[in-house]
């Protein structure tokens, strides 16, 4: 009868401290906001990166050295960044020689090639970019998020997703940038 007494004490013991509050631990969130991230972006020198694109073809910001260069981050599954392809697409043809733009999307280089035989896309598409758009491209700024770079690869402006929401005119507004670097 002792040794039941005291299982069940423990029991009633172990029990108790579960039920307190005491052992619940919040931890401050230590992630920087959106408007911290863009701000620590903006003004410094772009990350670099060498990659080929869907069609093979060597991808570099070196290769575009003396334009703007809009950078995009993007997947097949946002409807935003679906919508925002077209206006991108005339961008490149209205400005083909000061302004390139080159995406990132998540999906796989045959995923992508199955997309474009759909829906034009007249910019290179560098493949399965998860890893380089969740890390040292801002992964808490979502999808889709621009980048635009000066002629000299410094980060001008970054534009998270949470900025392009409602009524956002991709066209214009990066047309806008554009014509206002080319001018400085």
């Amino acid at each position: 009868m002792q040794r039941f007494i005291t299982v069940l004490c423990l029991a009633l013991s172990i029990s108790g401290l579960f039920s307190q509050n005491h052992f619940l631990v919040e931890l401050e969130n230590r992630s920087p906001t959106v408007s911290e991230m863009v701000q620590a972006y903006e003004g410094a020198s772009s990350i670099p990166f060498l990659a080929n694109d869907i069609n093979g073809v060597e991808q570099s910001l070196l290769s575009e050295t003396g334009k703007t260069v809009l950078l995009w981050f993007w997947n097949t599954a946002c409807p935003k960044c679906l919508d925002q392809i077209v206006a991108l697409n005339a961008l490149v043809k209205k400005y083909p020689k000061d302004l390139a733009v080159i995406s990132f999307a998540n999906e796989s280089k045959a995923e992508l090639q199955a997309f474009i035989a759909t829906t034009p896309v007249d910019f290179p598409i560098i493949p399965s970019s998860k890893t380089l758009s969740e890390g040292p491209y801002g992964g808490e700024l979502g999808y889709p998020k621009f980048f635009m770079l000066d002629n000299n690869a410094k980060t001008k402006w970054v534009i998270p997703e949470v900025e392009m929401r409602g009524d956002f005119d991709t066209f214009n507004f990066f047309e806008t940038l554009h014509v206002s670097l080319q001018k400085s």
